[in-house]
């Protein structure tokens, strides 16, 4: 099991939504919420540093609890390609 880096534009995009009102989170959801998630689950499937684990889920807890239909954004067909449920299983 080795770690990776997280990848520039994964940083962005965390860096974007980090430390953000929660109307301004809404707000990068509605507009590229699959792009987040993604960024999400790959760095819990590739991540394997206790606090950025723990950090990434309470985004993800944070996300769902603003709005609890937003969890089908992880059933989004670009996330096709990787087990999105891998990460939270192992």
């Amino acid at each position: 099991m080795s770690t990776k880096l997280i990848s520039g534009t994964s940083l962005q995009l965390i860096r974007r939504y980090d430390h953000r009102s929660e109307s301004h989170r809404a707000q990068l959801l509605d507009d590229d919420g699959p792009a987040y998630v993604r960024v999400f689950v790959r760095v819990l499937r590739d991540i394997f540093k206790e606090d950025t684990v723990e950090y990434v889920l309470a985004l993800i807890d944070e996300m769902l609890e603003g709005n609890p239909k937003r969890a089908r954004l992880f059933h989004d067909k670009t996330l096709a390609d990787e087990d999105t449920y891998e990460p939270f299983l192992s």
